[in-house]
């Protein structure tokens, strides 16, 4: 999860770059699109990721298998049901 976290970060710093570039190319349309349909849910999710890696933590490591488990029914709920 913390690759995902990383690759996330990243995904967002190159998003930015990419509305600084269209910012100084004054390139209005790109910069509100990026704003409404990108950066905004990007910080969102980094934001999940951070929570749910934080959440992982302090649920520790003793028994790994019970870990994923339990953090799979705290999130997902009962999705796994038909």
């Amino acid at each position: 999860m913390q690759c995902a976290l990383r690759l996330e970060k990243r995904v967002n710093q190159s998003l930015l770059h990419l509305h600084q570039l269209a910012s100084n190319k004054s390139d209005a349309h790109l910069c509100h699109f990026l704003q409404s349909h990108c950066l905004n849910q990007q910080v969102e999710f980094i934001k999940e990721l951070g929570d749910h890696i934080t959440t992982l933590r302090k649920m520790g490591t003793p028994e790994v298998g019970m870990v994923e488990y339990l953090f799979d029914k705290l999130t997902l709920g009962d999705s796994d049901k038909n």
